[in-house]
């Protein structure tokens, strides 16, 4: 009896570790977003992420608050376009919902940090590394002096149901 109820304990904290290890993780990328904000525009949003993740609670009414926060938006010296979310939300928008399928996206390897959208579906060396300047800049990792970059065509991007906004799989 003792055995079977140290299973189940054990068990029932790996379990606890799991979700709380996946809750450091989406409350990281949302002080990565809040690193990077730039107006009160960007910390609504970001308020309003923590309001739907439960984090904080509504007052007064389940109204949404308006948020007019865009992305960055960057101009190549080709004149192809560049996109950077500011926070998971954007993120979200900006992958699945701007972006078509066969435009480049660009994310910091293991650091926290902002989706990068290209419009170009062929860029050039030149801008894949600025892409990549781009991507690593708006993460956590930028003060470090190697930041690995992954990119792929937006086509490969897939959003895993349940998880947190702006977490994707490729």
């Amino acid at each position: 009896e003792k055995y079977g109820k140290l299973k189940r304990t054990s068990e029932a904290l790996d379990k606890l570790i799991e979700e709380t290890h996946a809750q450091i993780v989406h409350l990281e990328s949302i002080q990565n977003a809040l690193d990077i904000a730039t107006s009160a525009d960007d910390l609504v949003q970001i308020k309003e992420e923590l309001t739907e993740s439960g984090y904080i609670r509504r007052k007064g009414g389940s109204k949404k608050e308006k948020v007019t926060s865009k992305p960055f938006h960057y101009i190549s010296s080709d004149g192809y376009h560049m996109y950077v979310g500011k926070n998971n939300l954007q993120n979200d928008y900006l992958t699945f919902k701007t972006a078509r399928k066969d435009h480049i996206w660009m994310h910091a390897k293991d650091y926290h940090g902002a989706h990068v959208v290209i419009t170009n579906p062929n860029p050039t060396e030149e801008m894949i590394r600025l892409g990549a300047h781009i991507a690593a800049w708006y993460s956590k990792g930028r003060m470090s002096s190697s930041v690995p970059v992954d990119w792929c065509p937006v086509k490969n991007l897939k959003k895993v149901p349940g998880t947190k906004p702006g977490f994707v799989s490729m």
